[in-house]
């Protein structure tokens, strides 16, 4: 059997922190447009995460068709942008993470010191010295772990209005699986749809991720950053005494005097989308005449306000209910967690995420919905512990902890 791709264990281990989903990739693609490159994943942004921990990017909600800058691919077939305004829409957070911070599997990494060498970097952008060292121990462990070091920190951006992205969404969803899957001829397998409301950004980054049974023996591990210039920013680099996989950021080269922005996205935040198997099967099949008008699907299903986590639902749904009443205000489940069909929810190839498993659960506890949406915050407070809970244990929690909610599209 193949070595598991470490981007699996990052996700499992920095989940539980609830920043959002952890990318194993998080700077932009070299033959993206220079203006993607330089804003890296956005507000906006709708794509799917790959098998390895990678944000595909397909086009952006608030983007006009015209700028081909940023939807260089195109857009669905009648696309309307959504309007933004930066000042009164989005929240930021420079300072999300501090500078010198990491992030890290609980009671696996140790800090043995940061060491500075060097003036700091007259170029604006950070009290950082020239040179700097982040050194870490590791102790002996059978079970896997992963680390997440930010030399500079990380700054933070959150649409303020979610509600309006969810139902944009519902709305639209159908067409921008037909347009990623058949106009741009990729493979997102259904339940990868994902639509960004937020994300964590730095300029600098370090991963090191450890297999199950591979440290016999306490370890060390050394992250080095060392200034380049005002233009091509920071090289970094790893040096460990055990067995890791590790990644690092590079140097940036977004042309002579642009200096490094915050492009590299460790975090994203955001919904995402299923369709109902015979929906999406009509949908990836051009040889079918379509039978479904996209702007009449009057059954769609979302997630409803009872997840506590979960941000911007209307409270006058019929999918609020108390946790301590799963059918509350006459809403009844037609199933249990036990009951999922394993021939109706076929498994999603790529990375595992919790809200894969609330979407499955959505559609088949509301047969007359044809799709699914759930936002990245709606799983925290079913896997409340250290460590991601799996599959069963959120299905089961998710019957006594929630109502699903109809909309019509």
């Amino acid at each position: 059997m193949p070595p598991e791709h470490p981007s699996r264990v990052y996700a499992r281990q920095l989940l539980p922190l609830r920043y959002g989903y952890p990318l194993y990739y998080p700077e932009p693609l070299d033959n993206l447009s220079l203006e993607l490159r330089k804003r890296g994943i956005n507000i906006g942004d709708v794509g799917h995460v790959t098998p390895e921990g990678r944000f595909h990017f397909a086009f952006n909600i608030f983007t006009p068709q015209a700028n081909r800058a940023i939807n260089r691919s195109g857009v669905p077939d009648g696309f309307r942008e959504m309007p933004l305004s930066v000042d009164d829409d989005i929240s930021c957070l420079r300072n999300k993470h501090a500078e010198k911070s990491e992030l890290k599997t609980e009671g696996k990494y140790s800090n043995s010191g940061n060491l500075h060498l060097g003036a700091n970097a007259n170029d604006g952008s950070s009290t950082l010295p020239v040179d700097l060292t982040m050194a870490y121990n590791a102790t002996k462990s059978s079970s896997e772990s992963a680390l997440l070091t930010m030399p500079h920190g990380a700054m933070g951006e959150d649409y303020d209005h979610i509600e309006d992205i969810r139902k944009y969404s519902i709305k639209n969803a159908p067409s921008w699986y037909t347009f990623i899957n058949g106009t741009l001829a990729r493979w997102a397998p259904n339940s990868s749809l994902y639509v960004v409301t937020g994300c964590d950004k730095s300029t600098t980054w370090g991963i090191a991720t450890s297999a199950e049974n591979s440290s016999s023996s306490d370890f060390s591990l050394t992250f080095a950053v060392k200034f380049v210039s005002a233009s091509a920013g920071y090289s970094c680099s790893w040096s460990t005494t055990g067995i890791t996989v590790h990644r690092n950021s590079t140097a940036s080269n977004l042309g002579p005097g642009v200096m490094q922005p915050y492009n590299q996205c460790l975090f994203i935040r955001g919904f995402k989308i299923r369709a109902r198997e015979g929906l999406f099967n009509t949908l990836m099949d051009p040889t079918v005449v379509p039978i479904i008008d996209h702007s009449n699907i009057d059954k769609l299903l979302r997630q409803g306000k009872s997840f506590p986590g979960s941000k911007g639902t209307e409270s006058g749904s019929s999918g609020q209910g108390d946790a301590s009443q799963p059918g509350g205000h006459g809403t009844s489940h037609q199933g249990g967690a036990d009951d999922l069909i394993d021939d109706e929810l076929d498994p999603f190839i790529g990375p595992y995420h919790a809200l894969d498993t609330i979407n499955k659960y959505l559609l088949e506890t509301t047969p007359q919905a044809h799709v699914a949406i759930s936002h990245e915050s709606d799983w925290w407070d079913l896997s409340p512990g250290a460590t991601l809970a799996n599959e069963d244990e959120i299905a089961r929690r998710l019957a006594s902890h929630s109502t699903p909610s109809i909309e019509s599209g």
